[in-house]
């Protein structure tokens, strides 16, 4: 069932390569399946066409860490904090915030979504 989710939304991707909402649809079934590489590949390219979509920054800084890239993962998440700063998405600042200090408990919870 995953697979075939993921060959669909791969698909789409192919077919509309600007479509935001696509690649972060298929980061969060990488991230389901923890695909990390492929994730943080979706991730990146969500960010690409939306540079002010902080729950892509966060997934994003969490994929990287999960990968043991953490100075990726940190530049990420600092990226992310100025973007929930200047678009007020106050609860996915905080949560990056904790991310980014380090936090365990945030570190297991770091694929939710705490868009506003």
């Amino acid at each position: 069932m995953a697979e075939d989710r993921l060959k669909a939304l791969l698909a789409i991707a192919e077919a509309q390569p600007g479509e935001v909402m696509i690649w972060y649809g298929l980061a969060n079934e990488y991230v389901k399946l923890e695909r990390w590489p492929e994730a943080v590949d979706a991730l990146q390219r969500t960010v690409a066409l939306n540079a002010d979509y902080t729950s892509a920054y966060q997934m994003l800084g969490t994929a990287l860490m999960k990968l043991g890239r953490s100075e990726e993962a940190r530049l990420a998440l600092t990226e992310g904090i100025q973007v929930a700063a200047r678009t007020g998405a106050w609860n996915a600042r905080r949560h990056m915030e904790g991310l980014l200090a380090g936090s365990e408990d945030a570190v297991g919870e770091g694929s939710e979504s705490c868009e506003e």
